[in-house]
């Protein structure tokens, strides 16, 4: 399956249950009316998401990410082998290893008190990493918290250096990088620009005045470092982020505003190109959950604030930059062609891959768009809703065609 085509996604429950079919009917609407393209879901080693639950959401174009937070250490290539081939078999492309490397509390004490903390890290993921690539799944570096007990981009800087240094070449062409990327409280455009922008803020060190990679735009950070470290940017998937409310808040209806924003810049353009899913926190939890205060649903017919909000900025975001699916379409004026016309299309079609239609409905569906027709068979209203619904719009008079269609050829 092809990587969707949207970067919105959420992360479900924050437990490994919930993978009834009855669930997957109840939540799936909802995760359409946010354009949602991604669904981070919580599993283990012995607790597996149920085939049918994964097939559903694959058929309804939604794109699982399963992510088992074990303790490193504690998986073996002979453990979690038979379930990585079953997922695999499944329809599932992203299976998530372990959960934030870079805090004391993801190993045991005995192992975080040593030194070469980054290099037994990858003594015991370069194994499980290649096996997931054997199996066609995609490599995902576990997601650092950020900052942390070891500073998140010096242990990712870390990690990318080691595996070129061990001559994963190869893997490092298939690595993709988790990350989390919440706004903590901290304006949207805060570390902006990334490290190019910030050269003063270094590890465990953010000047008075600057700014750093622990918010929103942390996946421009993660891009930095990955091109200085291998020489190529990879790509990042947020297994959790957005604006999460205080534990204490009655009213999340801030955070959801603030969301709306979030939605608008995963969908923009000022997004790294490298970033290619971004699932927000918490789609919804249980009430007795200590994650409950970030669900945005306590059920899915009782949202837990005006998340219209965030479904507006986000269907208004996808519109604006609408997928297209037809590179090039050449629109000729409506009801039977002249025959010269027809010629002329045909080479047209024939030189630039083009499709030929009658239909301006159709024709915004291509990223580039040729008016084969005079402005009184086919007006500027026109041109101007193609060009709304993102098209590269060009006319050519047919009076003018032999010089237009040659200038074309050399394009």
């Amino acid at each position: 399956m092809l990587p969707p085509p949207s970067r919105l996604g959420f992360h479900y429950y924050p437990d490994d249950r919930h993978y009834g079919m009855s669930d997957l009917a109840a939540w799936t609407p909802i995760l359409h009316s946010f354009g949602a393209a991604w669904l981070v879901l919580r599993a283990s080693a012995a607790r597996s998401v149920p085939e049918d639950f994964l097939r559903g959401l694959l058929d309804e174009g939604i794109e699982p990410i399963v992510h088992l937070p074990a303790h490193i250490g504690r998986l073996s290539v002979s453990d979690v082998e038979p379930l990585l081939a079953a997922y695999r078999a499944w329809g599932v492309r992203h299976v998530v290893l372990h959960d934030r490397p870079n805090l004391r509390s993801s190993w045991d004490p005995s192992e975080w008190s040593r030194v070469g903390i980054v290099e037994r890290f990858l003594d015991r993921l370069i194994p499980l990493w290649s096996r997931q690539a054997d199996l066609g799944l995609v490599p995902v570096m576990p997601p650092l918290e950020p900052g942390g007990d070891y500073w998140d981009t010096a242990f990712l800087e870390g990690t990318l250096r080691g595996l070129a240094r061990r001559g994963q070449e190869a893997l490092l062409d298939q690595l993709a990088v988790g990350a989390y990327a919440f706004t903590n409280g901290r304006r949207l455009d805060w570390g902006m620009g990334g490290p190019a922008a910030w050269p003063e803020s270094l590890p465990y060190h953010t000047p008075e005045g600057s700014q750093d990679q622990r918010g929103l735009r942390l996946p421009e950070w993660y891009a930095a470092v990955s091109e200085a470290s291998t020489g190529r940017a990879l790509p990042t998937l947020v297994l959790a982020g957005g604006a999460v409310p205080p534990r204490t808040a009655e009213d999340p209806g801030g955070s959801f505003e603030q969301n709306a924003g979030v939605a608008r810049w995963i969908l923009g353009d000022e997004v790294p190109p490298t970033l290619r899913a971004f699932a927000f926190f918490l789609l919804t939890a249980s009430p007795s959950s200590s994650e409950a205060h970030a669900a945005w649903y306590a059920a899915p017919d009782r949202p837990n604030g005006d998340l219209d909000l965030v479904r507006r900025a986000a269907v208004a975001a996808v519109n604006h930059r609408r997928v297209k699916s037809i590179p090039h379409y050449i629109l000729l004026p409506s009801g039977e062609a002249a025959p010269e016309l027809w010629a002329l299309a045909s080479r047209l079609a024939l030189r630039n891959a083009g499709t030929v239609g009658f239909s301006a409905a159709e024709a915004k569906l291509a990223a580039r768009v040729t008016i084969l027709a005079s402005r009184e068979r086919i007006d500027e209203r026109v041109t101007a809703d193609l060009e709304r619904s993102g098209s590269r719009v060009e006319r050519l008079d047919p009076a003018e065609v032999s010089i237009a269609i040659d200038e074309l050829g050399r394009e």
